[in-house]
């Protein structure tokens, strides 16, 4: 290969920088994609892959970094959130979307094998979580030599609290008005919502609970059902 072949091999492979933000830095190695970024971001995103699609709006703050590794993958974050979070996207086809009003105190999102993040309006997660679709890694049986911890996409429904510590591996799924404890590991779908989810492997503790970000000694109905309100717009 000639000296003008490595030159050019090499100026294709650099990413192409840019700002989105004054504190947001854009690293960008492939083409045709969408960054639809027009809230608050401060941090970095780096696509090195083409057919993306990434959207934070005008009321949402991202704070944070996001990779994605791979085509025709979605992050899509709702009005009102406000994240601070490092999101992962490795392989293509896949979204990660996050709903109307959420709220990460520290959060990382990883998103593996073909599978899907969903995480609904109004939740509330705490620090140092973990959501993942995939262990990274291959568990195997060493009589038959087949894989036994599949990925899983995860589905967490609206208004679902997440205390400090907890992670919802692969083919967790959670029901709406839900809370899940502190340090809790959570990896199989649970129904049933209103219910406390704790415990490694989690399970129900308290059925019949709702939950508010105020601490008061009593709340109305109107209190408690508050989050159900239409999403903004609609």
């Amino acid at each position: 290969m000639g000296v003008w072949a490595k030159l050019r091999g090499f100026v294709k492979s650099r990413p192409r920088i840019g700002f989105i933000r004054p504190m947001a830095l854009k690293l960008d190695w492939g083409r045709e994609n969408v960054v639809a970024i027009k809230g608050h971001f401060a941090g970095s995103l780096r696509i090195k892959g083409s057919n993306n699609h990434i959207e934070l709006p005008a009321s949402a703050v991202f704070k944070g970094h996001i990779l994605i590794r791979g085509h025709n993958c979605r992050v899509t974050i709702g009005e009102q959130c406000h994240l601070v979070s490092d999101i992962v996207i490795k392989g293509s086809n896949q979204s990660i979307s996050i709903g109307e009003g959420t709220t990460f105190a520290g959060v990382y999102l990883l998103c593996l094998e073909q599978c899907h993040i969903k995480i609904g309006r109004w939740c509330m997660f705490s620090r140092k979580i973990e959501v993942r679709t995939s262990d990274a890694h291959s568990l195997i049986d060493r009589k038959t030599g087949l894989r036994l911890n599949a990925a899983g996409s995860v589905t967490i429904g609206d208004h679902v609290w997440v205390g400090v510590g907890a992670i919802l591996n692969k083919g967790t799924a959670i029901a709406d008005d839900s809370m899940v404890g502190a340090m809790s590991f959570v990896n199989k779908p649970f129904a049933e919502s209103g219910v406390v989810i704790a415990g490694t492997p989690a399970k129900i503790v308290k059925s019949g609970i709702t939950w508010n970000r105020e601490r008061k000694r009593k709340f109305s109905a109107a209190d408690m059902d508050a989050w159900r309100q239409p999403p903004t717009g609609s």
